[in-house]
């Protein structure tokens, strides 16, 4: 009596990697715009919580705290683009918390260049647009306005 041979033909693993290969080439794009999705809406979770910690560090301290683009350890941008991170400090010398940087495709544009919250809750207005890959689409931002009320907002905005 003859063994029964199991296991795969050439012709059958060849089909197996081509339709495999197939199926990686439609689904990789959709994976790298879920990615690109997941990461802006991180980042501008982030942006929205640093400025409700903003708000409530002048509150808490009943002092004025400001939040401009980083530019270094020590030091604020003085431009509208937001880009290599937020920094939040107290007075002229304190950093409260820090965002270090986004990815280097994307680009954070603001209104203002710098946002400033008072003891009282009060701030003034600005608008942050957060655009991945330097574009306007899937772009989303976060507004401050001057009752200090900070919200998402400006879904698709032009950056």
């Amino acid at each position: 009596m003859q063994k029964k041979m199991s296991g795969f033909t050439l012709i059958e693993l060849m089909v197996t990697i081509t339709v495999a290969a197939i199926l990686l080439t439609i689904g990789i794009p959709s994976l790298v715009s879920l990615y690109e999705g997941m990461r802006v809406n991180n980042n501008i979770t982030k942006i929205h919580d640093i400025m409700v910690f903003a708000r409530n560090q002048a509150i808490s301290y009943g002092a004025t705290v400001n939040v401009c683009p980083y530019a270094s350890a020590t030091s604020c941008g003085t431009s509208t683009d937001w880009s290599k991170g937020i920094r939040v400090y107290i007075g002229t010398d304190k950093e409260l918390r820090a965002i270090d940087g986004f990815h280097s495709s994307d680009k954070i544009t603001g209104s203002v260049d710098s946002l400033t919250f008072t003891s009282d809750g009060l701030s003034s207005a600005g608008t942050l647009i957060y655009c991945p890959g330097g574009k306007s689409e899937g772009s989303k931002g976060v507004i401050v306005n001057v009752g200090g009320i900070i919200s998402y907002g400006v879904n698709g905005s032009s950056c």
